[in-house]
């Protein structure tokens, strides 16, 4: 039977990969905390993703077949992690991770989740194919990216003979929307905004059809044809206005019924013009904010649609 390590356990998408035990595998899963649930093909290990000898440990205890690299500093409020922290948990780790995986296998499949953050957010050809030039904006995305580089240089140096890189849109879930949250409410929920006319459309993905998806991308690899180093654009089969997102809200058990208030786009662009004088170092982050909600941010999903697989879940079936 074949082993999946399947690191940040804990978190937002390694809990629900976890919870879903992937039937016919060993799953070892590695998190910082505990994890109480447990199932009969789990075994629950607790580490820091930072400690490579313990790294080292577990891999060379259980040689997994598949790594699905999850654990990782999340983007950040402005202010609260220093860009070293990101590149030593979110780059390095996952360099030291890959290394220890392949030395102890060296056939494993790594599959790395990265984000659309990588991209930024300027000038971008609508919609953004895996190839386009990548011009992160914050720290978190520089470090996801400078994760990217070094995996690919370990597959080009042959340590490192099966990669995947995810390239993760916005991820939602009923219960966890954060990513919707902050394109289409005030502070509190207190109201919904529509900035503009309301009909920048952006790409996101479920947590459902994420996982899906990894689970296919596990079962179905060795039948693909073409390159071992692959990278993904991760979307839901449709792209959404933050009008629809609105609409679906409102209309959901989940979120609020709330009064709509319109707030110009030139307000906007006003206020992170002024926040960058202010905070001249996170000039260019802030300006990211404004395109955020001002233009469309489409992703091509083309390449992932073309391995057969097609995601299940909308945002309406998610909320309704």
């Amino acid at each position: 039977m074949k082993t999946i390590l399947i690191t940040g356990a804990s978190g937002f998408i390694g809990q629900k990969l976890t919870n879903n035990c992937f039937d016919g595998y060993n799953i070892i899963t590695f998190n910082k905390g505990i994890i109480s649930d447990s199932k009969k093909n789990c075994i629950h290990v607790r580490g820091d993703i930072t400690d490579n000898r313990f790294l080292e440990s577990v891999c060379n205890k259980y040689r997994p077949d598949f790594v699905i690299h999850c654990a990782g500093i999340a983007h950040q409020k402005i202010g609260t992690t220093d860009y070293n922290e990101y590149f030593r948990v979110n780059s390095q780790a996952s360099e030291n991770l890959a290394k220890a995986s392949t030395t102890a296998n060296p056939d494993v499949n790594f599959i790395f989740l990265s984000s659309i953050s990588v991209y930024g957010e300027t000038n971008l050809k609508s919609p953004v194919l895996e190839d386009n030039k990548c011009n992160p904006t914050s720290d978190y995305a520089h470090s996801k990216l400078d994760a990217e580089n070094r995996l690919v240089k370990l597959f080009h140096g042959k340590q490192l003979k099966k990669l995947d890189i995810l390239r993760l849109a916005p991820v939602y879930d009923s219960n966890w929307s954060r990513n919707l949250d902050i394109r289409v409410f005030a502070p509190g929920k207190t109201a919904y905004i529509k900035f503009g006319h309301g009909q920048q459309k952006m790409s996101a993905v479920s947590r459902s059809n994420l996982v899906d998806f990894i689970e296919f991308l596990i079962d179905n690899r060795q039948n693909f044809k073409g390159k071992a180093c692959n990278t993904y654009n991760v979307c839901d089969e449709h792209f959404y206005s933050f009008k629809k997102i609105i609409k679906t809200f409102k209309q959901s058990q989940y979120q609020p019924d709330r009064v709509i208030v319109k707030i110009p786009l030139s307000f906007v662009w006003i206020l992170t013009r002024l926040s960058g004088l202010v905070l001249k170092n996170k000039k260019k982050w802030l300006y990211s904010c404004y395109n955020k909600l001002a233009q469309d941010l489409i992703f091509s999903n083309k390449k992932m649609l073309d391995t057969g697989f097609k995601p299940a879940h909308t945002l309406t079936s998610v909320f309704k």
